[in-house]
């Protein structure tokens, strides 16, 4: 959904709270968009067919798009299907149309692993989508979130970042065999979306 001129502004005067004093549940009653407003509406116009959402939280992403499902290994609530290890996910093969990590490759230890899944459940020329905030930008943004889900369970675990620089997300997803087809910054221009699709069978090979 676009924001209005005035919601734009009302976000923006409304941005020490969003960013660093309010959870997002908070931001949302004072009538402000919620961080993860922010990456959702990044997300969406990426998304098509049978969306899987990896990292899936509270599921909100899946449950207000309809059609498919959310995997986590944490259990927020919301409907995600629970599983122990999201490099191997318990789905046939071409599966979906959309893969989505929002906020959550950095948390998967073995994201390389996570990402080649994720393209073994995609349909040929379906898309990954994935938020990554920049290390620098991440790391002051734990400090400073007192709400952070990391400082409730105990800190970041072994494995885990606090983000990824961009040259470091094109070559995840190009290792995973992704061609990366956009690239959007959002959110103040503090965080980015990357968009990469998956070859069909006949395509020639993605080159880096």
């Amino acid at each position: 959904m676009t924001k209005t001129i005035a919601q734009s502004v009302k976000d923006f005067i409304g941005a020490p709270l969003r960013m660093i004093l309010l959870p997002d549940d908070a931001s949302t009653r004072l009538g402000l968009t919620s961080l993860e407003e922010e990456r959702l509406s990044a997300v969406r116009p990426w998304i098509s067919g049978r969306l899987l959402d990896i990292g899936a939280g509270r599921n909100r992403l899946v449950r207000e798009y309809g059609q498919g499902v959310g995997v986590d290994v944490v259990d927020l609530g919301g409907g995600a299907l629970i599983v122990p290890d999201t490099t191997v996910l318990p789905f046939p093969d071409a599966s979906f149309d959309t893969v989505t990590f929002v906020a959550s490759l950095n948390h998967i230890p073995e994201r390389d692993r996570a990402l080649r899944e994720a393209s073994r459940v995609l349909r040929g020329r379906g898309r990954v989508v994935v938020t990554m905030l920049d290390p620098v930008v991440s790391w002051i943004g734990h400090r400073i979130w007192w709400y952070s889900e990391e400082k409730h369970r105990g800190g970041m675990r072994r494995g885990e970042a606090y983000g990824f620089w961009p040259k470091q997300v094109r070559r995840y997803l190009s290792d995973a065999g992704f061609a990366i087809v956009a690239e959007q910054r959002f959110g103040y221009g503090l965080n980015r979306v990357y968009v990469g699709s998956k070859a069909a069978d006949g395509d020639p090979p993605w080159k880096p």
